[in-house]
């Protein structure tokens, strides 16, 4: 579903400034920071479903079934998201450490979705400009406070990237919106961009999670 478009614009999430550095610097502190919140998260509610989950079995009473139905589908539920955000996480790792990082400006907001997806465009693009897909690394389905005064980007676009937001810091892994549209643009890219797109996982399309 797509968010109604007097909204994209307003949508900003309220992360604090980084506790690392964010001018291009410093990727690896950014990604083992994205690695320690995605299990921050994880540990905040998995060992409560657990518990609702496991009294269950310890107390034996046939009325705590429906808790622990629901600490059940809750720790299923922290697992995925889990998953999901080191997953995505992993994915702008290999992006950074295959392709240097510049800084890109301005950003141009081209609308969000439900499901945690942005749509943006860089500003700078030579030829005809087009839109890419957006995925938080952590899952946040905001606009990242001064998104559009610029990014620090690793990547290529035709294949994808990721991004690193100066301030706070957030991660982004980015891929075009319409992937075989494309297509030309990467059969033209030559063997060696090809081959680094795939070193850095961008060679094809990314599972939609």
């Amino acid at each position: 579903m797509t968010v109604p478009e007097r909204w994209k614009d307003g949508l900003e999430s309220d992360t604090p400034p980084a506790p690392y550095a964010t001018d291009g610097t410093d990727f690896r502190g950014a990604v083992r920071y994205h690695y320690r919140a995605a299990l921050k998260k994880f540990l905040k509610f998995f060992p409560v479903f657990l518990l609702l989950w496991v009294q269950l079995f310890v107390f034996r009473l046939d009325y705590l079934l429906p808790v622990a139905i629901v600490g059940m589908f809750g720790m299923l539920w922290t697992l995925f998201l889990l998953a999901g955000r080191l997953s995505q996480t992993r994915k702008c790792s290999k992006v950074f450490r295959t392709y240097p990082l510049e800084f890109r400006t301005p950003v141009e907001k081209i609308g969000m979705e439900s499901t945690h997806t942005l749509y943006l465009r860089f500003g700078d693009q030579g030829g005809t400009p087009f839109t890419l897909r957006a995925k938080d690394a952590l899952g946040r389905g905001r606009w990242p406070v001064g998104i559009t005064d610029g990014v620090w980007f690793a990547g290529d676009e035709p294949f994808g990237g990721a991004i690193i937001v100066p301030g706070s810091g957030e991660l982004l892994f980015l891929q075009p919106r319409d992937w075989a549209a494309r297509n030309e643009d990467r059969a033209n890219a030559g063997p060696e961009r090809t081959e680094k797109a795939g070193r850095a996982g961008v060679k094809r399309p990314a599972r939609r999670q």
